[in-house]
Protein backbone atom coordinates (compact mmCIF):
# COMPACT_ATOMS: atom_id res chain seq x y z
CA UNK A 1 0.00 0.00 0.00
CA UNK A 2 2.81 2.40 0.95
CA UNK A 3 4.65 1.52 -2.26
CA UNK A 4 1.57 2.32 -4.37
CA UNK A 5 1.08 5.61 -2.51
CA UNK A 6 4.72 6.57 -3.12
CA UNK A 7 4.38 5.83 -6.84
CA UNK A 8 1.24 7.98 -7.04
CA UNK A 9 2.98 10.87 -5.24
CA UNK A 10 5.98 10.67 -7.58
CA UNK A 11 3.74 10.65 -10.66
CA UNK A 12 1.85 13.71 -9.39
CA UNK A 13 5.12 15.55 -8.70
CA UNK A 14 6.41 14.82 -12.19
CA UNK A 15 3.14 15.93 -13.80
CA UNK A 16 3.03 19.14 -11.77
CA UNK A 17 6.60 19.98 -12.73
CA UNK A 18 5.97 19.19 -16.38
CA UNK A 19 2.76 21.22 -16.44
CA UNK A 20 4.52 24.17 -14.80
CA UNK A 21 7.07 24.33 -17.60
CA UNK A 22 4.37 24.10 -20.25
CA UNK A 23 2.21 26.66 -18.48
CA UNK A 24 4.74 29.48 -18.74
CA UNK A 25 6.30 29.44 -15.25
CA UNK A 26 9.26 31.45 -16.54
CA UNK A 27 8.27 35.10 -16.28
CA UNK A 28 10.15 38.40 -16.20
CA UNK A 29 8.84 41.93 -15.74
CA UNK A 30 10.06 45.14 -17.35
CA UNK A 31 8.87 48.41 -15.78
CA UNK A 32 10.27 51.79 -16.80
CA UNK A 33 9.22 55.40 -17.32
CA UNK A 34 10.48 57.81 -19.98
CA UNK A 35 10.36 61.56 -20.36
CA UNK A 36 7.90 62.81 -22.98
CA UNK A 37 6.92 66.19 -24.35
CA UNK A 38 4.38 67.67 -26.76
CA UNK A 39 6.52 66.65 -29.76
CA UNK A 40 6.97 63.02 -28.71
CA UNK A 41 5.87 60.39 -31.24
CA UNK A 42 5.50 56.77 -30.05
CA UNK A 43 6.12 53.67 -32.16
CA UNK A 44 5.87 50.12 -30.80
CA UNK A 45 6.89 46.74 -32.25
CA UNK A 46 6.25 43.47 -30.42
CA UNK A 47 6.22 39.76 -31.24
CA UNK A 48 3.89 37.07 -29.99
CA UNK A 49 2.10 39.34 -27.58
CA UNK A 50 -0.38 42.08 -26.91
CA UNK A 51 0.09 45.85 -27.14
CA UNK A 52 -2.12 48.03 -24.94
CA UNK A 53 -1.91 51.83 -24.93
CA UNK A 54 -3.92 54.13 -22.68
CA UNK A 55 -3.90 57.73 -21.54
CA UNK A 56 -2.93 58.75 -18.03
CA UNK A 57 -2.44 62.01 -16.10
CA UNK A 58 1.30 61.69 -15.47
CA UNK A 59 3.88 63.60 -17.55
CA UNK A 60 6.02 60.51 -18.22
CA UNK A 61 5.48 57.58 -20.58
CA UNK A 62 5.09 54.34 -18.63
CA UNK A 63 6.04 50.93 -20.04
CA UNK A 64 5.09 47.74 -18.22
CA UNK A 65 5.98 44.55 -20.08
CA UNK A 66 5.67 40.89 -19.19
CA UNK A 67 7.99 38.39 -20.83
CA UNK A 68 6.99 34.73 -20.71
CA UNK A 69 8.58 31.45 -21.76
CA UNK A 70 7.32 27.89 -21.54
CA UNK A 71 10.78 26.45 -22.14
CA UNK A 72 13.49 27.92 -19.92
CA UNK A 73 14.87 30.95 -18.15
CA UNK A 74 17.66 31.03 -20.72
CA UNK A 75 15.14 31.53 -23.51
CA UNK A 76 13.51 34.29 -21.49
CA UNK A 77 16.88 35.98 -21.01
CA UNK A 78 17.21 36.14 -24.80
CA UNK A 79 14.17 38.41 -25.02
CA UNK A 80 15.20 42.08 -24.98
CA UNK A 81 13.05 45.19 -24.86
CA UNK A 82 14.88 47.90 -26.73
CA UNK A 83 13.82 51.52 -26.13
CA UNK A 84 15.31 54.24 -28.31
CA UNK A 85 14.70 57.83 -27.23
CA UNK A 86 15.43 61.11 -28.92
CA UNK A 87 13.98 64.59 -28.69
CA UNK A 88 10.85 63.83 -30.71
CA UNK A 89 10.49 60.07 -30.72
CA UNK A 90 10.29 57.00 -28.52
CA UNK A 91 10.60 53.62 -30.25
CA UNK A 92 9.87 50.50 -28.23
CA UNK A 93 10.75 47.13 -29.73
CA UNK A 94 10.72 43.58 -28.37
CA UNK A 95 13.63 41.59 -29.79
CA UNK A 96 14.75 37.98 -29.59
CA UNK A 97 18.52 37.61 -29.47
CA UNK A 98 19.84 34.39 -30.97
CA UNK A 99 18.10 31.40 -32.53
CA UNK A 100 14.48 31.14 -31.43
CA UNK A 101 13.40 27.53 -30.97
CA UNK A 102 9.94 28.17 -29.52
CA UNK A 103 7.50 31.02 -28.96
CA UNK A 104 8.31 33.26 -26.00
CA UNK A 105 5.84 36.10 -25.63
CA UNK A 106 5.96 39.77 -24.69
CA UNK A 107 2.85 41.67 -23.57
CA UNK A 108 3.18 45.46 -23.33
CA UNK A 109 1.03 47.88 -21.37
CA UNK A 110 1.89 51.51 -22.12
CA UNK A 111 0.46 54.67 -20.59
CA UNK A 112 1.02 58.02 -22.29
CA UNK A 113 0.30 61.67 -21.46
CA UNK A 114 -2.48 63.23 -23.52
CA UNK A 115 -0.01 65.23 -25.61
CA UNK A 116 2.01 62.23 -26.89
CA UNK A 117 1.28 61.22 -30.50
CA UNK A 118 0.79 57.48 -31.07
CA UNK A 119 1.94 56.41 -34.53
CA UNK A 120 2.78 52.85 -35.70
CA UNK A 121 1.91 49.74 -33.66
CA UNK A 122 2.96 46.30 -34.87
CA UNK A 123 2.80 42.85 -33.33
CA UNK A 124 3.32 39.50 -35.02
CA UNK A 125 0.90 37.55 -32.86
CA UNK A 126 -1.41 39.34 -30.46
CA UNK A 127 -4.09 41.94 -29.94
CA UNK A 128 -3.71 45.71 -30.19
CA UNK A 129 -5.84 47.82 -27.84
CA UNK A 130 -5.70 51.63 -27.87
CA UNK A 131 -7.93 54.06 -25.97
CA UNK A 132 -8.07 57.78 -25.20
CA UNK A 133 -4.98 58.97 -27.08
CA UNK A 134 -4.12 61.11 -30.10
CA UNK A 135 -2.39 60.36 -33.41
CA UNK A 136 -2.95 58.99 -36.88
CA UNK A 137 -2.50 55.37 -35.87
CA UNK A 138 -1.43 52.48 -38.07
CA UNK A 139 -2.11 49.18 -36.26
CA UNK A 140 -0.85 45.90 -37.71
CA UNK A 141 -1.24 42.42 -36.23
CA UNK A 142 -0.60 39.15 -38.02
CA UNK A 143 -2.84 37.21 -35.65
CA UNK A 144 -4.97 39.16 -33.22
CA UNK A 145 -7.85 41.53 -32.66
CA UNK A 146 -7.56 45.31 -33.01
CA UNK A 147 -9.63 47.55 -30.76
CA UNK A 148 -9.21 51.33 -31.04
CA UNK A 149 -11.46 53.77 -29.22
CA UNK A 150 -11.65 57.50 -28.54
CA UNK A 151 -8.67 58.58 -30.64
CA UNK A 152 -8.00 62.09 -31.92
CA UNK A 153 -6.75 60.98 -35.32
CA UNK A 154 -7.30 58.76 -38.34
CA UNK A 155 -6.93 55.00 -37.94
CA UNK A 156 -5.56 52.33 -40.28
CA UNK A 157 -5.99 48.75 -39.03
CA UNK A 158 -4.85 45.46 -40.57
CA UNK A 159 -4.94 41.95 -39.11
CA UNK A 160 -4.59 38.60 -40.82
CA UNK A 161 -6.73 36.77 -38.28
CA UNK A 162 -8.92 38.72 -35.88
CA UNK A 163 -11.74 41.17 -35.43
CA UNK A 164 -11.45 44.95 -35.82
CA UNK A 165 -13.42 47.40 -33.66
CA UNK A 166 -13.07 51.14 -34.25
CA UNK A 167 -15.10 53.63 -32.21
CA UNK A 168 -15.06 57.40 -31.62
CA UNK A 169 -12.07 58.39 -33.76
CA UNK A 170 -11.61 61.45 -35.97
CA UNK A 171 -11.83 59.16 -38.99
CA UNK A 172 -10.64 55.96 -40.62
CA UNK A 173 -8.40 54.87 -43.44
CA UNK A 174 -8.24 51.27 -44.67
CA UNK A 175 -9.57 48.51 -42.40
CA UNK A 176 -8.55 44.98 -43.43
CA UNK A 177 -9.01 41.54 -41.86
CA UNK A 178 -8.51 38.22 -43.58
CA UNK A 179 -10.58 36.34 -41.01
CA UNK A 180 -12.76 38.34 -38.64
CA UNK A 181 -15.65 40.73 -38.25
CA UNK A 182 -15.24 44.49 -38.66
CA UNK A 183 -17.24 46.99 -36.61
CA UNK A 184 -16.49 50.67 -37.17
CA UNK A 185 -17.83 54.15 -36.73
CA UNK A 186 -16.86 56.38 -39.64
CA UNK A 187 -16.94 60.05 -38.75
CA UNK A 188 -14.67 61.06 -41.62
CA UNK A 189 -12.20 59.80 -44.22
CA UNK A 190 -9.60 61.62 -46.33
CA UNK A 191 -9.17 59.58 -49.52
CA UNK A 192 -10.43 56.41 -51.19
CA UNK A 193 -10.64 53.72 -48.51
CA UNK A 194 -11.30 49.99 -48.38
CA UNK A 195 -13.05 48.09 -45.60
CA UNK A 196 -12.54 44.41 -46.32
CA UNK A 197 -12.68 41.03 -44.64
CA UNK A 198 -12.50 37.67 -46.36
CA UNK A 199 -14.45 35.78 -43.70
CA UNK A 200 -16.74 37.76 -41.41
CA UNK A 201 -19.50 40.29 -41.20
CA UNK A 202 -19.11 44.06 -41.45
CA UNK A 203 -21.11 46.59 -39.42
CA UNK A 204 -20.56 50.28 -40.11
CA UNK A 205 -22.03 53.46 -38.69
CA UNK A 206 -21.64 56.34 -41.16
CA UNK A 207 -21.67 60.05 -40.44
CA UNK A 208 -24.83 61.32 -42.21
CA UNK A 209 -22.97 64.43 -43.43
CA UNK A 210 -20.39 62.44 -45.42
CA UNK A 211 -20.01 63.02 -49.16
CA UNK A 212 -18.83 59.76 -50.69
CA UNK A 213 -19.16 57.24 -53.47
CA UNK A 214 -19.97 53.86 -51.95
CA UNK A 215 -19.67 50.29 -53.26
CA UNK A 216 -20.87 47.38 -51.13
CA UNK A 217 -20.46 43.70 -51.98
CA UNK A 218 -20.73 40.31 -50.32
CA UNK A 219 -20.38 36.96 -52.04
CA UNK A 220 -22.24 35.05 -49.32
CA UNK A 221 -24.51 37.12 -47.10
CA UNK A 222 -27.02 39.96 -46.92
CA UNK A 223 -26.61 43.72 -47.34
CA UNK A 224 -28.72 45.92 -45.06
CA UNK A 225 -28.71 49.73 -45.03
CA UNK A 226 -30.80 51.61 -42.50
CA UNK A 227 -31.18 55.29 -41.76
CA UNK A 228 -28.65 56.53 -44.33
CA UNK A 229 -29.48 58.50 -47.48
CA UNK A 230 -27.72 56.29 -50.02
CA UNK A 231 -28.72 57.06 -53.60
CA UNK A 232 -28.27 53.77 -55.46
CA UNK A 233 -27.27 53.29 -59.09
CA UNK A 234 -26.82 49.53 -58.63
CA UNK A 235 -29.20 47.75 -56.27
CA UNK A 236 -28.61 44.02 -56.37
CA UNK A 237 -29.04 41.64 -53.46
CA UNK A 238 -25.31 41.18 -52.92
CA UNK A 239 -23.93 44.24 -54.70
CA UNK A 240 -24.85 47.89 -54.31
CA UNK A 241 -23.31 51.09 -55.70
CA UNK A 242 -24.42 54.57 -54.74
CA UNK A 243 -23.58 57.97 -53.34
CA UNK A 244 -23.82 59.67 -49.99
CA UNK A 245 -24.53 63.39 -50.15
CA UNK A 246 -22.77 64.94 -53.14
CA UNK A 247 -20.50 61.93 -53.68
CA UNK A 248 -16.71 62.14 -53.57
CA UNK A 249 -13.91 59.82 -52.53
CA UNK A 250 -14.87 56.16 -52.58
CA UNK A 251 -15.62 53.79 -49.71
CA UNK A 252 -15.36 50.15 -50.81
CA UNK A 253 -17.00 47.72 -48.38
CA UNK A 254 -16.50 44.04 -49.11
CA UNK A 255 -16.66 40.60 -47.51
CA UNK A 256 -16.49 37.20 -49.14
CA UNK A 257 -18.47 35.46 -46.41
CA UNK A 258 -20.76 37.46 -44.13
CA UNK A 259 -23.49 40.07 -43.82
CA UNK A 260 -22.89 43.79 -44.30
CA UNK A 261 -24.95 46.17 -42.15
CA UNK A 262 -24.70 49.93 -42.58
CA UNK A 263 -26.44 52.38 -40.26
CA UNK A 264 -26.55 56.11 -39.64
CA UNK A 265 -24.11 57.25 -37.00
CA UNK A 266 -25.78 59.18 -34.19
CA UNK A 267 -23.86 62.42 -33.81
Amino acid sequence: MKKKLLIVVLIVMVLVGFTGCLGGQYTDYFNEEYEANENTVLRVTAFNGQIEIYNWDDNALSLNAIKRSRISQEELDNVDIDVVENADQIEIEALYVGHRTSQPSVDMNIKVPSYVTVDALTTSNGAIIVKDVKGDITALSSNGAINIENVDGYVTATTSNGRIDIKSTTGVNNLQSSNGVINAEIYDFQENISIHTSNGGITLYLNPSLNADVEIETSNGQIVTSGIMLSLTTNEEKHKIGTLGDGGNKITIETSNGDINIYELEM
